[in-house]
């Protein structure tokens, strides 16, 4: 089981940290997972081939904040296109970049901001009070602002 899994939106979207080799693979598939998106960078760590064989998978690599790296809006947005194409299709999607506290939950937070109909910063409350480790950075909250406000007409 990842280290940190939590339901963002139930039996919809799950969030959290690096899937285990060992044992991720049967708690995911027992919790309804039908599809991963990985936001982790090919260097950190690679994906386990349990995880590439029992799922739909994606990766869109997102530099990790804690080591100072700042997403861009394009990255942002293929991750929602992703997430967007799979639940029109039916698939029960996990979010996870390493520790499930930046990456994974500032792209769960976009999505809710988007399919509930939020203001980010009540998407990014919504998102901390179902995972206690959602903690989107200064420069990725600021890129997000940024991509929604582009979302937005004028």
């Amino acid at each position: 089981m990842p280290e940190r899994f939590s339901w963002v939106l139930p039996q919809q979207l799950a969030v959290g940290s690096f899937p285990r080799r060992d044992t991720s693979t049967f708690m995911l598939r027992r919790e309804g997972i039908t599809a991963v998106l990985s936001l982790t960078e090919e260097t950190e760590r690679p994906i386990p081939t349990e995880i590439q064989h029992s799922f739909v998978w994606q990766r869109v690599p997102i530099p990790d904040g804690f080591t100072g790296g700042v997403p861009t809006e394009a990255q942002f947005d293929r991750a929602l296109q992703i997430l967007n194409r799979w639940r029109r299709k039916g698939h029960v999607v996990y979010v996870h970049c390493l520790a499930g506290v930046g990456r994974s939950a500032s792209v769960c937070s976009l999505y809710v901001a988007q399919t509930q109909n939020l203001a980010l910063m009540d998407a990014i409350a919504h998102v901390q009070q179902q995972h206690q480790y959602a903690a989107p950075d200064v420069n990725q909250v600021q890129v997000m602002q940024k991509f929604l406000a582009s979302l937005t007409p004028d």
